[in-house]
């Protein structure tokens, strides 16, 4: 049926632009301020319009913390945009309700995704209610070039424990800087925090991680929380970072070479293709994780199998057109812009690296063989992730409260999930 009604709007949208009045598509996007974001899905929107002529897209995009209050806001009000990119985890869950589903528009569509990534957007027994944009997933990234001014090995990442620790005092000693931060929000201590949660702790441990504050009373959380406050008191962190934004601040430092590591994301952005570009395409490495005698999977590759869903709203006026434009984000143009521009890790199951270009990359695919799931997609609550984020602000970035006041909070606030 959806085929019949793909061709038939083929048809329309070529002689709309006869008459006045064409559709518009409004797009409410998280990644769309950041400027290479936003040139990049100019030209996937224009090459739809270009097909599509009878529609017109209108994309805007919204700072992080600006994101969910607006878009909480206009879909109670109903006047939310047709299509809505998400996180997985817990912002998927708190809008499913108020999202339209896709499995009809699937089952006639060409588009083949890996059956993991395609789960993030769906809940247990309920239909398909989003697609994975990319996957995404975190770990180090550093700087071969200051490794070897510290007298390092750049081709032995410090992964173990005690290892990683003594290198960075190596190259604080040397009057390099050991990690690109930016910590406000604090970014910089949760990627290491989730990374950690992923090595320390059981498949079956993270899914119930939150519930009762299980995980967060245990030892192995302490160890994770103590080695992020270690961190920053040892003066590893880029000082000004922890006070700066993760997104430019942060990527910047270690871009322009000022910071011999980064905790790093493996798509979208701050990632293998941002920094090879910058640094040279043989002077980046990358570990997925450390390792230390506690952990359940020691060195294991944190990985969200969705880490950016897109989604079409159940009022929308226009679903069909809506539909379009995913498959369109899909398409072997789209996905080259997607992936050359911005360094896009897709979940479509034919989807190829460019690891002749990027080496960086053969390391990361290495890393994918043993993954761990991202605690962030059993967070109860966006409640639960503001109060962490304030959390590590005052353990880490002021210095206003100790390990044991952290722990105190968070699970006196986790006993009511």
């Amino acid at each position: 049926m959806f085929r019949y009604i793909k061709k038939s709007l083929v048809l329309i949208c070529l002689l709309l632009p006869v008459f006045p009045g064409a559709q518009t598509l409004k797009i409410w996007d998280f990644k769309y301020t950041d400027p290479k974001t936003r040139k990049a899905f100019d030209r996937v929107d224009h090459l739809f319009q270009d097909e599509y002529q009878g529609i017109q897209v209108e994309h805007t995009g919204f700072f992080d913390q600006e994101y969910i209050p607006a878009l909480r806001t206009a879909l109670l009000a109903g006047t939310g945009p047709d299509i809505i990119f998400l996180h997985g985890g817990t912002e998927f869950v708190e809008f499913s309700s108020y999202l339209a589903p896709l499995d009809l528009y699937l089952a006639e569509s060409d588009l083949r995704f890996r059956q993991e990534s395609l789960d993030a957007g769906t809940l247990e027994g309920a239909p398909q209610k989003a697609l994975p944009l990319t996957i995404q997933g975190f770990g180090w990234y550093y700087n071969k070039e200051l490794f070897l001014q510290a007298g390092l090995d750049p081709e032995n990442p410090p992964m173990e424990w005690e290892d990683f620790l003594e290198t960075c005092r190596i190259l604080k000693d040397k009057g390099i800087t050991p990690i690109a931060a930016g910590n406000n929000r604090p970014l910089t201590s949760e990627f290491i925090r989730r990374s950690l949660i992923g090595a320390f702790f059981r498949k079956n441990e993270i899914a119930t991680f939150y519930k009762e504050a299980r995980g967060v009373s245990s030892e192995r959380f302490r160890t994770i929380i103590t080695f992020c406050k270690t961190l920053s008191d040892s003066g590893y962190f880029h000082k000004e970072g922890l006070f700066r934004p993760y997104f430019n601040f942060a990527v910047e430092t270690f871009e322009n070479g000022k910071a011999a590591m980064i905790p790093g994301l493996l798509s979208d952005i701050a990632h293998w293709k941002n920094f090879s570009d910058a640094l040279g395409a043989d002077n980046v490495g990358y570990f997925p994780n450390l390792i230390h005698p506690d952990m359940a999977n020691p060195g294991v590759q944190l990985l969200q199998d969705a880490g950016v869903l897109v989604c079409i709203n159940r009022s929308s006026l226009y679903p069909d057109e809506a539909f379009l434009y995913l498959e369109h984000l899909f398409s072997g143009e789209s996905q080259k812009i997607l992936t050359d521009d911005l360094g896009l890790l897709s979940p479509l199951v034919d989807s190829r690296l460019p690891l002749e270009k990027y080496p960086v990359l053969q390391s990361i695919r290495e890393a994918m063989v043993n993954t761990a799931p991202d605690p962030e997609m059993y967070v109860p609550s966006v409640f639960v992730s503001d109060m962490q984020y304030r959390l590590d602000d005052l353990l880490i970035n002021t210095g206003e409260i100790t390990v044991d006041q952290y722990l105190i909070k968070i699970i006196d606030e986790l006993k009511l999930y």
